[in-house]
């Protein structure tokens, strides 16, 4: 009984402990207790919160607001909208700047950063920094980047990132090291984006280079001057319940050895010469599944799809590819592919278009049609003796009963003939993949038997 005693009272000890830190936790307010976020920043410890009062902050102390390495809070009384750093279009300015090991334990909250003017991250800067960014404002910073990320874990939610440049919006750069002529990676970064708008940015909307792992969870990404997504340079990403929508430079690009899967995502009404709405280059590999690839357009091949590879990969899977447009060929999906593999399986396409050739689907390669219903069927394909290796099974031709596709809108009618195909099927066996797909990358939680309901597909 005494044992059951003195652990009771050690519990109860550490019970007050606890209790204790949280509630003498500092709140120092800014601009009452402090004139500065700066000044304010500095007199905490960590577990503190700086709290911002509502206003317009400038000048020294008010901007290149550097965190020292401190896991604190840092946040706005009222949000974004009444809370804004304005750096004044000052040269080498920057709202927030992360450089000394911050972990995802600090915090920066509401805030809207504006008018700064730096090449790299104008309105908030990593470098080898992984800070908590929520419900921020990034908007109309002059540079290349609005947010940079180097070798950084940041966790980037609820935030707006939109009309900085002449550059990208969102920018995320690993660290590797060439040993021998091998690249090695040295430390891997794991930078994640939720629930965020990236808009209107005069380069890409996300760039991400040299062996980041990064996860785009349901953002929408839409009118940038650039890609919506670029992945280059051995990057791996997840791409998941995202809008990627009338950006120039097409919707997502992978080149160089990146690897992405895109899931239950939205992809439309994108340009760029090759790949409108995806394209993937000689030496990277996607997965796209349950994914809507609508109305995008290619000016030479792949209105909707894009794939030329020699030493990468293909896997397409529950999607609906629809009205897509191509210049030359392809207006669905363009493949050239030398090895290893192209697979379309389970899929739609239908009333795509091209001014050349093939307009549902152009290929060349190792490439396996399963379970698809395919305007024209796969002798519309226009498959060449002795170049095709085709692998047609239970494919069909058959008008699939979109429920208004004038208006964008792609489900399916009940008693559709490809009720088990494109994006809102019901997917089985969809338990935990990818891990051989994106080698030491995220791990790709299990995506269910969910049917999507894409209700409003209207053009914006």
């Amino acid at each position: 009984m005494n044992i059951y005693r003195t652990l009771l009272y050690i519990s109860i000890v550490i019970c007050c402990f606890c209790v204790n830190v949280i509630l003498f936790a500092a709140v120092v307010q800014v601009p009452s207790d402090q004139p500065t976020i700066q000044e304010g920043i500095e007199v905490v410890n960590d577990g503190d919160m700086v709290l911002v009062a509502d206003g317009i902050y400038s000048g020294e102390g008010n901007i290149n607001i550097d965190f020292k390495g401190k896991q604190i809070t840092v946040k706005s009384q009222n949000g974004p909208e009444e809370t804004i750093i304005n750096c004044l279009g000052t040269p080498d300015t920057r709202g927030f700047i992360f450089q000394n090991k911050e972990t995802n334990d600090t915090v920066l909250e509401g805030f809207t950063i504006k008018n700064s003017i730096h090449d790299e991250g104008g309105g908030i800067y990593f470098n080898h920094s992984s800070p908590t960014i929520k419900n921020c404002n990034i908007i109309e910073n002059k540079g290349r980047i609005g947010i940079y990320g180097y070798n950084s874990d940041a966790r980037i939610i609820d935030c707006k990132i939109s009309n900085n440049g002449p550059g990208t919006g969102v920018a995320f750069y690993g660290e590797t090291i060439s040993m021998e002529g091998l690249i090695l990676r040295d430390t891997i970064s794991k930078p994640s984006l939720i629930s965020c708008v990236i808009s209107e940015n005069t380069g890409s909307g996300i760039f991400c280079f040299d062996a980041v792992v990064v996860e785009i969870k349901d953002c929408k990404v839409y009118k940038n001057s650039g890609s919506g997504i670029y992945c280059n340079f051995f990057t791996s990403a997840r791409v998941n319940y995202c809008e990627i929508f009338q950006n120039n430079g097409g919707g997502i690009k992978c080149t160089e050895y990146a690897s992405v899967i895109i899931t239950d995502s939205i992809i439309k009404q994108n340009t760029a010469k090759n790949g409108g709405g995806i394209y993937c280059s000689p030496t990277s590999n996607i997965r796209v599944m349950g994914c809507i690839i609508a109305e995008n357009i290619a000016t030479e091949s792949g209105g909707g799809i894009g794939v030329i590879t020699t030493r990468g990969s293909a896997e397409i899977d529950y999607c609906t590819i629809v009205r897509n447009t191509a210049n030359k060929r392809g207006g669905g999906v363009h493949a050239f592919i030398q090895e290893p593999f192209f697979t379309l399986s389970n899929s739609i396409l239908w009333e795509n278009q091209t001014n050349g050739t093939h307009p549902e689907f152009s290929g060349i390669g190792d490439i396996k049609i399963r379970s698809c219903d395919i305007q024209g069927g796969i002798d519309g394909i226009g498959q060449e003796p002795n170049v095709w290796s085709v692998v047609d099974e239970d494919n069909i031709d058959e008008d699939p009963l979109f429920i208004n596709a004038d208006r964008g809108d792609y489900r399916l009618r009940r008693n559709s003939p490809a009720i088990k195909m494109g994006a809102t099927a019901p997917r089985e066996n969809q338990g935990e993949e990818g891990e051989d797909f994106i080698e030491d990358s995220l791990s790709v939680s299990s995506v269910g038997k969910q049917i999507l309901r894409w209700a409003d597909l209207k053009r914006n």
